[in-house]
């Protein structure tokens, strides 16, 4: 199984406070996010992880590079967007060119600390299940898609951003690769908004995790001086250099 990081986004709320970086790399307790991330990988288990990457390619590449030279237990790819693609777009470009049962893709501007490690082995072992999406709550879900599931955590819908506080999207997926073998990928395609939908239509079992581990997203001003303060506070457990991830 591969590990999709889409860091191919071109802005953000909190671009004009890093003009010359992509969001990904705003540093963060004197690391860049992707390290953070790329460690929370590697800790429930990846060791090849692919980087979508789009705007500033060229620095996410020779990040990933220096990264790949520092950490040798780790095979760390770029695979760069000639024109933007979406979330759904670019995760299906990584998986058709490392093609693999299954396919984790994250967003590569926040981390939820929870273990998948136990969700990966559910997905593996339930044959009727296709994806797995995971959720958290947020005092604010004015910037977050909302999930609708029923009582047996079976996805429903996804619903427009609304404010006030609410059950929303983290953005983690774990998917079978066939739902992505269908998206075409010389277009603009949204994951949340078009294959979601879609492959609800078409009666695909996908699930919510609900998860109250710390999520840490640097979408915003506000929670990017947030998520510095909480990767302070969890960065020996991201590591895994002290306790576990909060299941």
């Amino acid at each position: 199984m591969i590990a999709i990081v889409l860091v191919g986004g071109k802005k953000s709320l909190v671009s004009d406070l890093f003009p010359e970086l992509p969001t990904p790399l705003i540093p963060i307790a004197s690391e860049p996010f992707l390290f953070w991330i790329t460690q929370w990988l590697k800790t429930q288990g990846f060791t090849h992880i692919v980087y979508s990457a789009g705007h500033y390619a060229e620095k996410i590449t020779a990040w990933a590079h220096h990264m790949a030279s520092i950490d040798p237990t780790l095979c760390l790819d770029v695979v760069t967007e000639t024109r933007p693609l979406g979330t759904a777009g670019a995760s299906a470009l990584c998986a058709k060119r490392y093609p693999a049962t299954f396919t984790f893709v994250v967003n590569g501007d926040s981390i939820l600390l929870t273990d998948i490690r136990p969700v990966i082995d559910r997905l593996k072992q339930t044959n009727n299940l296709d994806g797995i999406l995971f959720g958290t709550s947020v005092t604010n879900a004015g910037r977050f898609g909302t999930l609708e599931v029923n009582n047996h955590h079976r996805l429903l819908a996804f619903k427009e951003k609304k404010a006030g506080p609410g059950p929303v999207n983290a953005g983690i997926y774990l998917l079978r690769n066939e739902l992505l073998a269908d998206v075409i990928t010389g277009k603009e395609t949204s994951l949340e908004y078009e294959c979601f939908p879609k492959w609800l239509h078409e009666g695909k079992n996908l699930q919510v995790i609900n998860s109250d581990a710390p999520f840490i997203d640097i979408g915003t001003p506000e929670s990017l001086k947030r998520a510095q303060e909480l990767i302070i506070q969890y960065q020996e457990i991201i590591t895994e250099q002290k306790g576990s991830l909060v299941a």
